[in-house]
């Protein structure tokens, strides 16, 4: 018997590897961190305030209702977080890929062109 939260011996052996992999790991810190620049960057230029974050993932301000924000992104084929009471000004955004990030910023950019941030 297996129980659907378990963890197998296979997905540990490849954490733990992956783990050791120091490219790796330098690989995905720089990433991140490219990522996590652009979204800091576009948030000071559009003065949205963020909480400080050194994970894969940012708290920000968004300046409006946060269902109606998740729906517009989803609209537009991007997910961003659920809503988290009592921040209900706040949406949490995972970082992408730099890519993934910039087409974010493009999109609350436009966002704030059409006045909903």
């Amino acid at each position: 018997f297996v129980s659907q939260n378990s963890t197998t011996v296979v997905s540990l052996a490849a954490g733990v590897a992956s783990l050791r992999d120091e490219a790796h790991i330098r690989r995905s810190i720089a990433v991140n961190n490219e990522s996590r620049g652009i979204v800091h960057a576009t948030l000071d230029e559009l003065g949205l305030g963020y909480l400080p974050s050194h994970t894969n993932f940012i708290m920000h301000q968004i300046k409006g209702d946060v269902r109606e924000y998740i729906t517009r992104f989803r609209e537009r084929g991007i997910g961003v977080g659920r809503p988290f009471p009592p921040m209900t000004d706040y949406n949490r955004l995972s970082f992408g890929l730099p890519e993934d990030m910039e087409r974010w910023a493009e999109t609350i950019r436009d966002f704030r062109r059409k006045g909903w941030v």
